[in-house]
């Protein structure tokens, strides 16, 4: 105990000599966390967005033996689904239609698109609620010819909520077939996943396309707010594999897509999110790697920079620690002392690095990044938004002290070996 309070008092009296160290400790861990927070929250914001494109964190498909991704009497399977899933889970039924072959029109202008997404926007609402609107919404879409664009198709069009434009498109039977449709809302996004895509009523759009009433071609579930793991995923595969002829659980949507007919009887798959953002997963790892990387270099340079201060710290201190052992200190209780002092400075910098990097990630969620192109699928109405990871924060904050207590440990080991006699010879 007595070392703990030589430490400290040690510490204070030498408050002024720790103060670069302290702000090399403050600042490194501040930059590690922030970039952290930072990465996370764009990692967050772009999942989000897919789970609005893919309407959850599962999709529910059926092939039909030669006639592709179809589910008949989808009211039936939605039943069963819903019946596998607990009630916090929100299931719901989609038509995702290929929008190539279509266009919306308005006073002469036109627009191409790449997916329209019929939905029940009750049903979903939980998903819709994060979607970032620029003006209107998507409240009371069902049953009407209202639709959700995205704002660069509608600054394209230079239409707002409330006009009504054209929507051309091919249906079922490859005839062309035109309807009017009312904008409802346009939400803020450049990203793949919403510049050309565009959503609208479940019923209307199957209407549009020409198909019957008991036709969708995929159920959707979500967990709001959640993101399920492996092995969750595979306990509601086996409960489905009591109900339907089930494909084995994926980790690439295309494995289901080009081998179901393999089975040579209509059979249905779990398609979790992660299956469907393959390509999005390599940006992701990237985005890791290039985070790890800061986080060790600036721990790099925390080590180094308190690493060397403190030895030649130390080595003005040898007569301190001559008299120490004069005094009768066993060696142990030197190094424990000098390593409880490095401590407390390691703690206090990252204990105020936490509110420096708060204060970092504030900073930076006020800055509208929306003008870099296709950023906008890491943001929320133009805005970073950083999230806190606890687990890797302690891991930073932990390696950061572990490591540095290493380093100084060795300097101090250095110099504890010395005599007594020979320490006390040592000029401070």
């Amino acid at each position: 105990m007595f070392q703990i309070k030589l430490g400290v008092r040690s510490f204070l009296y030498r408050k002024s000599q720790y103060r670069s160290l302290f702000l090399v400790c403050m600042f490194g861990v501040a930059i590690s966390l922030t970039a952290i927070f930072v990465s996370n929250g764009m990692i967050n914001t772009m999942n989000e967005k897919a789970k609005i494109y893919y309407g959850g964190n599962f999709a529910f498909m059926q092939n039909v033996y030669d006639e592709g991704l179809e589910i008949h009497d989808y009211k039936d399977y939605f039943e069963k689904v819903k019946s596998v899933f607990p009630k916090d889970a929100d299931v719901s039924y989609r038509l995702d239609f290929d929008g190539r072959n279509s266009s919306f029109y308005f006073e002469g202008t036109k627009a191409l698109q790449q997916t329209i997404k019929g939905c029940n926007f009750e049903l979903e609402k939980n998903l819709f609620s994060n979607m970032s609107f620029v003006s209107g919404g998507f409240e009371n879409m069902n049953g009407t010819n209202g639709i959700l664009i995205s704002e660069p198709i509608a600054n394209m069009l230079n239409i707002k909520v409330g006009d009504t434009m054209t929507f051309m498109l091919k249906t079922v039977n490859d005839e062309k077939n035109t309807v009017d449709v009312e904008i409802k809302g346009i939400f803020q996004d450049s990203s793949v996943f919403g510049m050309y895509t565009s959503y609208m009523d479940f019923d209307f759009l199957k209407q549009c396309y020409g198909r019957d009433e008991n036709f969708a071609n995929r159920i959707v579930i979500n967990f709001p707010g959640k993101y399920l793991t492996r092995e969750q995923s595979e306990f509601y595969q086996k409960k489905l594999e009591k109900l339907f002829v089930m494909y084995p659980l994926v980790d690439n949507k295309d494995d289901f897509l080009d081998n179901a007919d393999d089975l040579g009887h209509d059979s249905c798959a779990l398609i979790p999110l992660s299956a469907n953002l393959n390509e999005v997963k390599i940006m992701e790892q990237a985005m890791n790697v290039v985070i790890s990387f800061i986080v060790v270099m600036l721990t790099v340079i925390i080590i180094a920079g308190i690493g060397s201060t403190y030895r030649v710290l130390i080595i003005k201190r040898l007569n301190e620690i001559g008299i120490y052992m004069a005094l009768g200190m066993k060696k142990f209780d030197i190094a424990f002392t000098l390593l409880f002092e490095s401590f407390v400075l390691l703690l206090a910098g990252c204990i105020a690095a936490l509110a420096v990097s708060a204060l970092f990630c504030f900073v930076i969620s006020l800055f509208n990044f929306s003008f870099i192109p296709a950023f906008d699928l890491f943001l929320v109405k133009g805005n970073l938004l950083p999230v806190v990871d606890v687990i890797k924060s302690v891991a930073v904050i932990a390696g950061v002290i572990l490591t540095t207590l290493i380093a100084v440990l060795y300097s101090t080991w250095k110099s504890i070996r010395l005599l007594p006699a020979n320490a006390l010879a040592v000029a401070e």
